[in-house]
C-alpha cells in the first residue's frame, strides 16, 4: 500500500474510532454526571442534618444543659448507622462528646460545623460519616448503564462501520488503487526519463526528482526534496529566475525545450553548466504544480561551437590556398595568411603574431610577417635559433607549444618583462620530420590551452607547408633558370672568349711591348713619357681583364688537397695589412681549432684576395674587419664557414642581386673588373661549397664562404 493510501486509510480510520469514542465518552459521561449529583445530594443533606444537631446544641449551650447535649449527640450516632464518628469541642479544648463505631469503611466523607452565638463561639462539631453503602448502590445502578453503553457503542459502530465500508471505504480504496497505479506509472516514467526530471510547487519547492537529477547536479535525494528549486541555479541568477518563476505562476503554460533563453545550472561542487528546460504545469485539487525537464546541452552547445569553428577553419585555409596560388613574394604571402590567420572568428587570439621560417642558415628560425608585434620584439626575436626561447624549441621537437606568461621557458619574459608579457601558441611548420619554420600567435588573457585550437592550428601549419615547399619549389625551379641562363651564357662567353683571345690577346701583347720600349727611349719630365704611361697602366688593366675572362670562362681543373684554411687565410692576409694600417683597418680574428679540408690552395687564396680586397675599398676612411669561421650544418651536409664581416658602407637592396653577375661593379671605371665575386662564386661551386652575402647601409657587409667538409677530395 502506497504511503498516501496508507495515511488516507489511517485518517478514515482514526476519524471512526474517534466517533465513537465521542459517542461512547458523551454516554459515560451522563452516567458520572448523575454518580456525582447523587453524591452532592448526600452531602448537602448530612450538612443539615449537622446544622440542626448545631441548632440543638446551642440552645442547650445557652441553658448549660450540657448533659441533654452529650445524650443527643450519642443517641444520634446510635441511631445512625452511617455515622462513624462524632465529636463536640468546647472553645477551651474540653471534648463534651466523643462517639466513634468499630465499622470499617472504604469511602467516607467528613463534615464540620461551627456552632455561634451573637459572633462568640460556642461548639465545634465533627461528623465523620460512611459512604460506602450509597457507594455501592450507586455502583449496582452504573455499571449496567456503562456496560449497556459499551455493547451500544460495539453495535452501533459495527453496523456504522459495515455502511461506511460499503458506501464510502472501499471507493476510496479502489480511488486510491487507481492513484497508486497512475503514481506508480509517473514515478517509472519519472526514473526512466533521459533528463532530469523535478516536480516542484508552486512556491518552488522540489517535491520529487528523478535519479538523472542526481547524476546531473550531483545531489541525493534527500538534499533536495524540499530544497527551493534555487538550490540548482547559479547564485548570480537565482533572484532573476525566483523573479521569472512568480511570473511563470500567475500566467503557467508549457514551455518546449529550445526556446533560445539562455538557462544555467549548478552543480554540488559549483560547476556552472548551461542547460534547457521544459515547463509542464499540472493543476490538482491541492493547487498548481510544475514538472520540469533539464537536459544539459553543454555537448551541444560545444557541438555547435565546433561546427561553427571547422566551418570558420576551413575558410581560412581555403583563404591561404588561395593566397599561395598567387604570383607574390614569399613574404607577402605570409603577411597576409598571418591576417587571415588572425581573423579566424572563435579563436581565443589577440591580433599579435608573426611567422617565422628557416632560411638559408640551418637551425635558425627567421621572422617572415608579423603583426602587432612591440618594435622591442621585433628586433630581439628577428632570428631565434633552434632549442632558444619556445619558438625553437617547437621548431626543434615539432611540437606545439602552449605557454602562459609567467612560463619559465618563454626568455623573452625575463627580456622584456616590462614591455610584453603575453601568453602565445608556437606551432610548427613540418614537412614530414623537417622543420620548415614557426608560427607564433599570442592569446587572449587567461586562455587556457585548447586541443581544438591546436587541431586547427595544425591544419592550417600544414597548409602553409604546402604553400612554403611550394614556393621552395619555385625558387629552386628559378634558380635553375637562372643556372641555365648563367650556363649558356659561360659558354657563349667561353666561345666569344675563344674566338677574341687570339684575336686580342696578339695585338694587345705586341701594343704593350713596343710601349714599354718607346717610354724606355722617352726621357724623364717629358710630356710623351706620360702619354707612355698611360698607355703601359690601360694595357695592363686589358690584360688583367683578359685574364680574368678566361680564368672565369674556361673550366679550371681543381687540385685539391687536405689544406689548413687559416694558414691559407693568413697567407692572403699578409699582403693586403701594410694597406690596413694605412686606412686605419682594424682585423680580428678567430680561427681556432678549424678542421682540414680538401681545396684547391691557390683557387681559395684568390676568392680570399678578392674578399679581402672589397672589404678594404668598402673602408676608405677605417673600421673594422672581422675574419672568422665556425662548423655549422646545412640540409644535414657539414660546413666549414669562413666569414668576413666589414664596417664598411655596405650594399644596398636593389644591387645585392648583381654582385655575382660578370663585369658587375660599384667601383668607378678603372679600380675595377667586375669579375671577382663572380669567379669567387665560381670557385666556391667548382669546390661543392656556396658563397653567402649579408648586407645593411651605414653597417657594413658579411661574406660567407661554406666549404664542405667531408674528409675526401672536391
Amino acid at each position: 500500500m502506497s504511503k498516501m493510501k496508507q495515511f488516507r486509510y489511517s485518517r478514515f480510520i482514526l476519524t471512526f474510532i474517534s466517533i465513537l469514542l465521542i459517542f461512547l465518552i458523551i454516554v459515560i459521561s451522563s452516567i458520572m454526571s448523575q454518580h456525582y449529583e447523587m453524591l452532592d445530594e448526600i452531602h448537602h443533606d448530612t450538612q443539615r442534618e449537622l446544622e440542626l444537631i448545631g441548632t440543638f446544641s446551642r440552645e442547650a449551650l445557652l441553658s448549660k444543659d450540657y448533659a441533654s447535649i452529650e445524650q443527643f449527640l450519642n443517641q444520634w450516632a446510635r441511631e445512625h448507622e452511617e455515622i462513624l464518628e462524632m465529636k463536640a469541642v468546647a472553645p477551651n479544648g474540653f471534648v463534651l462528646v466523643h462517639y466513634k463505631s468499630y465499622s470499617e469503611s472504604s469511602s467516607s466523607l467528613h463534615l464540620k460545623q461551627l456552632v455561634t452565638f451573637e459572633n462568640r463561639k460556642l461548639l465545634d462539631l465533627e461528623m465523620t460519616k460512611d459512604m460506602s453503602p450509597a457507594q455501592s448502590s450507586m455502583v449496582r445502578f452504573s455499571l449496567p448503564l456503562i456496560i449497556g453503553s459499551i455493547i451500544l457503542t460495539i453495535v452501533i459502530g459495527i453496523v456504522l462501520w459495515y455502511a461506511m465500508k460499503r458506501l464510502a471505504l472501499l471507493p476510496m480504496e479502489r480511488e486510491l488503487s487507481i492513484r497508486e497505479q497512475a503514481e506508480r506509472k509517473f514515478r517509472l516514467l519519472l526514473e526512466s526519463a533521459p533528463d532530469a526530471m523535478i516536480y516542484i510547487d508552486s512556491k518552488g519547492k522540489i517535491l520529487m526528482i528523478n535519479a538523472q537529477t542526481e547524476l546531473m547536479f550531483g545531489y541525493n535525494r534527500n538534499e533536495l526534496v524540499g530544497q527551493d528549486i534555487e538550490k540548482l541555479v547559479p547564485e548570480s541568477l537565482r533572484s532573476k529566475h525566483i523573479e521569472s518563476r512568480n511570473k511563470y505562476s500567475l500566467k503557467p503554460a508549457a514551455r518546449p525545450m529550445g526556446s533560445d533563453i539562455e538557462l544555467f545550472g549548478v552543480t554540488k561542487k559549483g560547476r556552472v553548466f548551461p542547460v534547457d528546460i521544459s515547463l509542464s504545469p499540472i493543476e490538482t485539487e491541492d493547487g498548481l504544480f510544475i514538472l520540469s525537464a533539464v537536459r544539459d546541452i553543454t555537448e551541444r552547445i560545444k557541438a555547435a561551437e565546433k561546427i561553427r569553428r571547422n566551418y570558420n577553419f576551413q575558410t581560412a585555409i581555403s583563404a591561404i590556398l588561395s593566397i599561395s596560388l598567387e604570383a607574390i613574394p614569399i613574404e607577402e604571402q605570409l603577411q597576409r595568411i598571418l591576417d587571415s590567420i588572425l581573423s579566424i572568428p572563435g579563436l581565443s587570439l589577440e591580433s599579435t603574431g608573426c611567422i617565422y621560417l628557416v632560411d638559408d642558415q640551418p637551425d635558425v628560425l627567421v621572422m617572415k610577417a608579423n603583426r602587432g608585434l612591440p618594435e622591442s620584439i621585433k628586433l630581439g626575436c628577428e632570428k631565434v635559433p633552434f632549442d632558444t626561447c619556445l619558438c625553437g624549441g617547437a621548431a626543434a621537437s615539432g611540437k606545439v607549444i602552449f605557454a602562459q606568461c609567467t612560463d619559465n621557458r618563454h626568455d623573452h619574459n625575463k627580456k622584456h618583462e616590462d614591455d610584453y608579457l603575453h601568453s602565445h601558441y608556437c606551432i610548427p611548420i613540418m614537412s614530414g620530420d623537417t622543420s620548415l619554420g614557426v608560427i607564433n600567435l599570442v592569446v587572449k588573457e587567461g586562455h587556457e590551452r585548447s586541443t581544438d585550437e591546436e587541431d586547427l592550428l595544425k591544419s592550417i601549419a600544414s597548409t602553409l607547408a604546402v604553400t612554403i615547399e611550394h614556393n621552395h619549389a619555385d625558387m629552386d625551379r628559378q634558380k635553375l633558370q637562372e643556372q641555365l641562363a648563367q650556363a649558356e651564357k659561360m659558354s657563349a662567353l667561353g666561345r666569344l672568349t675563344a674566338n677574341v683571345a687570339h684575336e686580342i690577346r696578339n695585338p694587345l701583347t705586341l701594343i704593350g711591348g713596343f710601349a714599354r720600349k718607346l717610354d724606355k727611349s722617352i726621357p724623364e719630365g717629358a710630356q710623351d713619357k706620360e702619354f707612355s704611361g698611360i698607355i703601359i697602366a690601360e694595357v695592363e688593366r686589358l690584360e688583367k681583364i683578359l685574364r680574368n675572362v678566361l680564368t672565369y670562362s674556361r673550366e679550371a681543373p681543381i687540385k685539391s688537397e687536405q689544406s689548413d684554411i687559416a694558414q691559407i687565410l693568413h697567407d692572403s692576409l699578409n699582403p693586403f695589412m701594410d694597406k690596413f694600417t694605412k686606412l686605419s683597418i682594424q682585423v680580428k680574428e678567430s680561427l681556432n681549432n678549424l678542421p682540414a679540408v680538401y681545396v684547391d690552395r691557390d683557387q681559395v687564396m684568390e676568392v680570399f684576395n678578392n674578399l679581402l680586397a672589397n672589404a678594404m675599398d668598402s673602408m676608405p676612411e677605417g673600421g673594422t674587419l672581422t675574419i672568422s669561421a665556425e662548423h655549422t650544418i646545412v640540409k644535414e651536409k657539414d660546413y666549414l664557414v669562413v666569414s668576413f664581416a666589414d664596417s664598411g658602407e655596405g650594399i644596398a637592396n636593389d644591387k645585392m642581386k648583381m654582385i655575382f653577375e660578370p663585369f658587375y661593379t660599384t667601383k668607378i671605371i678603372g679600380q675595377g673588373t667586375g669579375l671577382g665575386l663572380p669567379i669567387s662564386k665560381k670557385i666556391m661551386e667548382d669546390h661543392k661549397g656556396f658563397i653567402k652575402v649579408d648586407s645593411s647601409m651605414e653597417k657594413g657587409t658579411t661574406f660567407s664562404l661554406y666549404f664542405p667538409v667531408n674528409g675526401r677530395k672536391a
